[in-house]
């Protein structure tokens, strides 16, 4: 079933260990709430979602639950026995977590020894002498749902604990004395000299309309600005306490306080001091009317006995021609229910009263024909699981709604199958007496016939407003030019080339000139949320989805109303349907759950937005995805996305991408953890693009900022800062002691992705003046301390050769965004991004150092940026969106330009992307990270093969311009230790000749410049082919080998022999040995260790570009100038005789010792087969 709501997770009151006089009478105890499938409304001390008991006191004495016991087995009564000293104050509640861990935790929570099943089981409490009753669901409470508790229905009675006219004190302060006290329950207020009745205020124009002259009881002096209000107040009880409401008037803000604890406040600052002002007027009118503020989360802090609302009156300025505070506070208190009623809440209420329940949830309607593409009409049935519930449904895209009788306020009952015979959405919901209301269910059918038709004249659709509502620019229809273009045919699959996503709402909810959020879309935030239905439907019929979601604007500068193509966002929420999109979006490249998605498009460079212009000509839906793509190739966390048809309540509204949201559930979706471990820090567009604090907190933003400061403030006296920020002490080992607050390769690719596609306004932004970051977030698990801030590239599509701003197609690409952009903004934390951090540690040697690693591995031999990858990454994008343009075309190609854009238009501007950009960029990136000091001045040592398979013996060279090249064979150690001096390690070695390769190698290489610059490490994986023979794989084919056939002779499982690689060794391997033999001189070993390395004085050998060499050498290379000769029967035996043994009686003849020859007659003798002469072929005179 469904998730029903998002609750905010709450801490209640734990057991409390009274010495008073306890009730031996427990029998009066219920169950009154409980719920089974706990995921997002109680946390217990662990931070676990457990589930819970709620167990009340409706007596007037406190109960003792010593010896009692809870139960979920009706045949186990004594399953698990309360611990000693809990008890229930009167009229109170006590939660119990049935979360299997049967403990009492450190803060008082009570757990008990088992869990609760959703799918419904016995729940009971038992007496004492574990066989009576109290209270118990029997034989089993029903089947559950996710975060909806079920249980006993209670009622309330509002009791009015502050009245207005009640007995108060106040202060208009002069100074701070006070601030931290004067909101307690024990601070003395005799201080406080103005005595009277609530309300205070002054009143200087009595005569107007409206007076306040009537409204306050106790005038304070004219032009006071603040004051301290403390109003005492007595509660007998809190049991059963579920509401706590403020009711205030006031001229023009306040901060309210119960018993110390801040509990509501109006325009007032974040930080009042004693001086404060109201942040904004409050109308007049409006204030002489009691406003309510729900502060039932303050219940918590009432007490039984004395207690103090303390309010902090604020007046917007002194000259303000009036002053009023009236607050009232008033407490609601439950009492079960008569008749006793169980059911469902959806909002549950752990620790406090419950309020009203119902018997279930209506199950959602389905339909007898699933949404998709149809060619024919369609009769659609609508049915719902629940016996006997009505259903509601719309075809024209608004919401079918009820009131709270149930009565329809919108749509139509469903009596009969629906005629399905055009593009339709189909809305329904189901409803019954108490029961609560499915929720909306959507099934749309599209027919591409009726899509190429629609609006052919631009007109608009039946129901849709016209061309311009608050200036908007809207824009309608299919252009019958591109029709007559490309053909119906092309359009419609075009349409169909690419899955489809509806988006269904009220029009009113688009379009209204007041709450419409399409005309109205510079607006932001929840607010400016409406529900929608949301469909993924596949072309080929595929399981897509159907959900509903909160639907926004999404974008900056593409929100303005010239603009008449917006982008979505989406917010999955409990109050919607699903709590969340439960759908692989992504396959298996992302998560499967989603609480965000956007819905973007082509925004500055569009058909739709800019017409017959440079932006236009430069729209290709490929330029923002290539970033993101591209940290994905280096190894990065990046957004995903897929390319999709959009469907506005079923008028194709074109092109569209969706984008996976950087925010703290994407962190506990793809890094572990709990989303709220995330801190979440991004640029802020709507505060003068300030660093936001989007999530989390900036604790560990803050230090990072503080350690950057200090390092680029001091290099030298604060270097050690750049290795805390890593956690790492400054020989780069791990300091566990220290937190990771930062991920320096990720940064340095992050900034290689920004330099490389000249990104204009991403990170540093040039549209601000190059002073301020635009387009940017980080994040970091707080929790773990292992995982440093991550940035991510977003909203890059100012880039590859478009944002220039010069006024002709594509400026001259050769646009440099190294920087460094010095502002004073630079050192303003407020400001503080990725790219100030990066210019922070340029001061450091080991961050250019690792830059200049970095760029080597980036944009050579094949690495994420050289052409090869981005042109393969590009053309991989290419193949997706491409079939969806046609269709693209016909939507938006007429909308700001008289010859519509078609593919033609796309097809060039994608040419030039792939055989201009790509192949011309990586050598100016090369060229401005090189004069930044971010790359050394000659390049990596050059390698004659760079890596791959080689021959054993293989002479592997070594050469570079200028300077001391230096490599280790371990693939682990590098020859450049931390300080810019050689590594001492042995397994260093100054290169001097030729590294013979006879066994799998990684070679690890640098250039050390007469500068004392380093070169970026180039690393290199050698697979050896062994040699012919070289059965032993020691480097050489010599009488080890022979040993090794002898020994395997016919096997087909040890096949270390199997010379010809025909499964079996057998006289055939035989001769793959005697020919390597004759054929192989003397073995080599590696060269010796040298003391002067050699440096590049010889002719150069490989021209120093982005792609270096990797071509095998076209044959076995041994590190030799000669070539052995051949040598005779004689010679190989002679060869082959073990030294020490006497070889020969006579020269001629060879004697049988222990020599192949012998052990070649011995096996030949035994053989008795075919094979004997062959075996015994190189030795002719033993025939």
């Amino acid at each position: 079933m469904s998730q029903r709501g998002f609750h905010c997770r709450r801490r209640i009151p734990r057991f409390q260990r009274l010495e008073p006089r306890y009730a031996l009478d427990a029998s009066g105890l219920r169950i009154t709430e409980f719920l089974a499938s706990n995921d997002n409304t109680l946390e217990d001390f662990e931070g676990d979602s457990s589930d819970w008991l709620e167990i009340f006191n409706p007596s007037t004495s406190n109960v003792s639950l010593d010896g009692l016991y809870l139960t979920d087995d009706s045949e186990e009564l004594t399953k698990w026995q309360f611990p000693s000293g809990v008890s229930i104050a009167a009229g109170g509640f006590l939660v119990v977590y049935a979360s299997d861990k049967d403990l009492v935790a450190p803060n008082g929570e009570v757990h008990s020894s088992f869990k609760l099943s959703a799918d419904g089981e016995y729940l009971g409490l038992i007496d004492v002498d574990g066989q009576t009753v109290i209270d118990e669901y029997f034989p089993e409470f029903p089947l559950q749902v996710e975060d909806v508790s079920y249980g006993l229905a209670m009622t309330s009675s509002p009791n009015v604990l502050v009245a207005e006219g009640a007995d108060a004190r106040a202060w208009a302060p002069t100074s701070s004395v006070h601030d931290a006290t004067w909101t307690g329950i024990g601070f003395n207020d005799n201080s406080f000299t103005i005595q009277g009745d609530t309300g205070f205020g002054y009143e200087n124009s009595p005569g107007g309309t409206p007076s306040y002259v009537g409204q306050y009881h106790t005038e304070v002096s004219a032009g006071t600005t603040s004051l301290y209000v403390r109003v005492p107040f007595e509660v007998e009880s809190v049991g059963g306490v579920n509401k706590l409401t403020l009711r205030m008037k006031y001229d023009d803000g306040f901060v309210a306080y119960l018993n110390g604890v801040e509990i509501a406040s109006a325009n007032a600052p974040a930080s009042p001091t004693w001086n404060s002002t109201a942040t904004t007027f409050h109308d007049d009118f409006d204030a002489i009317q009691f406003q309510e503020f729900d502060v039932s989360a303050a219940i918590p802090s009432l007490t039984v006995g004395d207690n103090v609302l303390a309010i902090h009156a604020l007046n917007f300025s002194e000259g303000s021609s009036d002053f009023l505070v009236v607050p009232e506070l008033v407490v609601s208190q439950s009492s079960i229910g008569s008749p006793e009623k169980l059911g469902y809440f959806d909002n549950p209420t752990p620790g406090y009263g419950n309020g009203e329940n119902f018997a279930g949830f209506a199950a959602n309607p389905t339909f007898s024909v699933p949404h998709g593409f149809y060619s024919s009409p369609q009769l659609v049935e609508l049915e719902s699981d629940t016996p006997d519930a009505a259903i509601l449904y719309t075809t024209d895209g608004s919401t079918p709604a009820v009131n709270e009788n149930l009565t329809p306020t919108n749509g139509q009952i469903y009596t009969g199958p629906i005629l399905v015979n055009g593009a339709t959405t189909i809305r329904a919901i189901a409803f019954k007496q108490e029961y609560k209301p499915s929720f909306v269910q959507a099934s749309s059918y599209l027919f591409l016939d009726d899509v190429i038709d629609q609006s052919p004249s631009g007109e608009a659709p039946p129901g849709w407003p016209g061309y311009n509502v608050n200036g908007q620019l809207l824009d309608y229809g299919i252009d019958p030019d591109i029709i007559a273009l490309y053909g119906a045919q092309a359009v419609k699959e075009s349409l169909a080339a690419i899955p489809t996503i509806t988006l269904t709402t009220d029009l009113a909810n688009l379009f209204d000139s007041t709450t419409g959020i399409y005309v109205n879309a510079l607006n932001r935030g929840i607010a400016w949320e409406r529900l929608a239905s949301v469909e993924l439907i596949y072309p080929d019929g595929a399981e897509g989805f159907s959900t509903n979601a909160g639907l926004r604007i999404r974008g900056g500068y593409g929100r303005n109303d010239f603009n008449p193509k917006h982008a979505f966002r989406l917010y999955f929420r409990g109050e919607y349907g699903d709590g969340m999109l439960n759908y692989p979006l992504f396959g298996e490249e992302g998560v499967d759950e989603f609480d965000v998605l956007d819905l973007r498009t082509a925004m500055n460079y569009s058909w739709g937005a800019w017409g017959d212009s440079v932006n236009g000509l430069q729209n290709t839906y490929l330029r923002e995805v290539f970033a993101r793509d591209t940290q994905a190739d280096m190894g990065q966390p990046y957004t995903r996305t897929r390319y999709y048809h959009l469907y506005l309540n079923g008028q194709y509204w074109g092109l569209y991408m969706t984008q996976e949201r950087i925010q703290e559930h994407y962190g506990e979706s793809y890094f572990g953890g709990d989303k709220e471990d995330y801190d979440v820090v991004k640029a802020d567009s709507t505060e003068a693009y300030t660093t936001e604090i989007a999530d989390g907190n900036d604790a560990a933003w803050r230090q990072l900022f503080e350690l950057a400061q200090d390092l680029a403030d001091n290099p030298a006296g604060s270097a050690d800062s750049y290795w805390v920020m890593q956690g790492l002490n400054p020989d780069g080992a791990r300091n566990e002691e220290l937190e990771v607050l930062l991920d320096v390769d990720n940064l340095i690719d992050y900034m290689m992705v920004l330099i490389y596609t000249g990104g204009y306004d991403t990170g540093i932004s040039a549209f601000l003046g190059n002073d301020r970051a635009n387009n940017w977030f980080g994040i970091r698990n707080r929790e773990t301390g292992d995982q440093g801030f991550q940035f991510f590239l977003h909203d890059n599509e100012h880039s590859l050769g478009a944002g220039e701003l010069t006024g002709s197609l594509h400026g001259t690409y050769r646009i440099d965004r190294t920087g460094p952009f010095n502002t004073p903004l630079d050192d303003d934390y407020a400001f503080f991004n990725p790219v100030y951090l990066h210019q922070d540690l340029l001061v450091h040697p080991e961050y250019v150092q690792r830059f200049v690693d970095r760029v080597q591995e980036l944009l050579f031999n094949g690495g994420p940026l050289s052409p090869e990858a981005n042109t393969a990454r590009m053309m991989e994008r290419k193949d997706q969106v491409e079939p969806a343009i046609i269709a693209e075309a016909a939507r938006w190609g007429d909308t700001k330009r008289a010859i519509p854009y078609n593919k033609s238009d796309w097809d060039s501007e994608v040419a030039w992307l792939l055989d201009t950009y790509f192949q011309g960029r990586g050598n100016l990136v090369l060229s401005q990270v090189r004069s930044d000091g971010l790359y050394n001045q000659y390049g990596p040592p050059i390698f004659s093969q760079l890596g791959g398979e080689a021959p054993a013996g293989y002479p592997l060279e070594l050469r570079a311009f200028e300077g001391a090249i230096y490599y280790s064979l371990d693939g682990a150690t590098d020859p450049r230790q931390i300080g810019g001096t050689v590594n001492p390690s042995p397994e260093v070695q100054a290169y001097s000749a030729p590294i013979v390769l006879t066994q799998d190698t990684t070679v690890w290489a640098r250039l050390r410049e007469p500068s004392g610059a380093w070169s970026g490490l180039v690393k290199a994986t050698f697979t050896v082919t062994g040699l012919p023979g070289d059965y032993d794989h020691n480097g050489q084919v010599d009488q080890g080998d022979y040993a090794v056939w002898r020994s395997t002779y016919g096997s087909t499982t040890d096949l270390r022999a199997d010379g010809n690689g025909d499964l079996v060794v057998n006289a055939a391997d035989y001769t793959v040995w005697r020919d390597a033999l004759e054929s192989t001189p003397p073995s080599f070993l590696l060269p010796a260790k040298s003391e002067q390395p050699a440096t590049a004085t010889d002719e150069y050998f490989g021209d120093y570009a982005l792609t270096e060499s990797t071509a095998a050498p076209s044959a076995p290379t041994a590190p030799s100038s000669s070539t052995a000769a051949p040598l005779g029967d004689l010679d190989l035996m002679l060869l082959l005789l073990d030294p020490r043994e006497p070889a020969f009686a006579d020269f001629d003849e060879p004697v049988a010792t222990n020599d192949v020859a012998t052990e070649s007659l011995e096996l030949a003798f035994a053989q008795q087969g075919e094979d004997a002469n062959e075996l015994l072929a190189p030795f002719p005179r033993l025939l």
